[in-house]
């Protein structure tokens, strides 16, 4: 039996033709398909320094996305906010750079000036473990913002980059909300009152996150929006974590985001690794369930990643909220945000 098509209204249709939609976490969008065209994104945010990548190892990385930027006419680089606002207008794809640490910049953290040429635009301070800059949300003594990482923020908000607190540990979190003076985001991060995961953040944390004028984007990841029940989470469970952003910090300061597959089959294989880092305390419960077992890197059973946003216009439509609040979520707080950040390359 097949399964059954959702069918979207006019009033979605037109919504998801119209606004922006900035999707700040995707993974391997490396060339053009049926699934990214019908995504209809205008950018997508690209974790291309790996986590745990020194220089030398980003460096081949970023190289490689350029390239797949330059072979591809419908692709172009997200380094200025008027290039999403073109790239939406010519049906093309913005990629932003970002990175999910800072463990690539090295020691000195002037050498952002080198990064920001290169198109970096998002950073995160830390992934689940310790960097220089402060401590994940998976370490076990979060001994909060080094002053490396005070020195850090300062220059990324000078040289126009957007921190990014998805991933780091809860009193680093803060300390960086109090250091920054300039928004900031969490590019994939739910309310932890919510589901109770060590990689969504408390209410204290997302205030803090809005009080800089700044953006909390809650994500698909099913693992994230999960809460234990015997079968797979959908959407609906993803609006219930949206619903509770919006009414604790209001719809200027909640995006959208879903850390799924940019193009399919483009993730790398994950051999065992028994050296590797404990993560189970963030997927291992769900992994139990979750059919097939990776599931478009883990999504809802209703939701297939980017080339469902169509489907999930249309439920925030039949949700209740009005079109200039769609519009807000899916791209239009993002890109406030990235007027206020990001600044004109100094080469330019």
């Amino acid at each position: 039996m097949e399964e059954s098509v959702p069918t979207i209204s006019e009033r979605a249709a037109r919504l998801h033709k119209e606004s922006i939609i900035i999707d700040p976490c995707v993974q391997y969008l490396i060339k053009r398909t049926a699934r990214s065209d019908r995504a209809g994104l205008a950018a997508a945010g690209l974790t291309i320094p790996m986590p745990g990548d020194d220089m030398m190892q980003a460096l081949p990385r970023v190289q490689e996305f350029l390239e797949i930027i330059f072979h591809e006419p419908t692709f172009c680089l997200a380094h200025t906010p008027d290039a999403i606002r073109r790239a939406h207008a010519a049906g093309q794809i913005a990629h932003i750079l970002l990175a999910q640490d800072s463990l690539f910049i090295g020691a000195n953290p002037k050498s952002l000036l080198l990064w920001k040429q290169l198109g970096l635009r998002v950073c995160q301070l830390t992934y689940n473990e310790r960097t220089p800059a402060g401590d994940g949300c998976l370490e076990l003594n979060d001994g909060g913002l080094s002053q490396y990482g005070r020195v850090l923020i300062r220059e990324m908000e000078r040289y126009g980059i957007t921190i990014d607190l998805t991933h780091v540990g809860q009193r680093t979190f803060m300390d960086a909300c109090g250091v920054a003076t300039q928004p900031l985001i969490a590019s994939h991060s739910n309310p932890k009152s919510v589901v109770d995961n060590p990689r969504n953040i408390t209410d204290e944390q997302m205030r803090a996150v809005a009080d800089t004028g700044g953006v909390v984007c809650v994500t698909t990841w099913a693992p994230l929006i999960w809460n234990g029940q015997p079968g797979m989470p959908t959407l609906d469970d993803h609006l219930r974590c949206l619903d509770y952003a919006i009414n604790l910090l209001g719809i200027d300061h909640v995006g959208i985001s879903t850390d799924s597959m940019g193009t399919m089959g483009a993730y790398p294989p994950h051999a065992h690794n028994p050296d590797a880092l404990p993560y189970g305390s963030v997927t291992d419960a769900f992994d139990q369930l979750a059919q097939p077992p990776d599931n478009n890197n883990r999504q809802p059973a209703d939701f297939n990643g980017i080339e469902d946003y169509p489907y999930l216009v249309q439920k925030l439509v039949d949700h209740g909220f009005r079109d200039g609040e769609i519009k807000k979520v899916l791209g239009e707080n993002l890109m406030r945000v990235f007027e206020a950040t990001w600044k004109p390359d100094w080469l330019a």
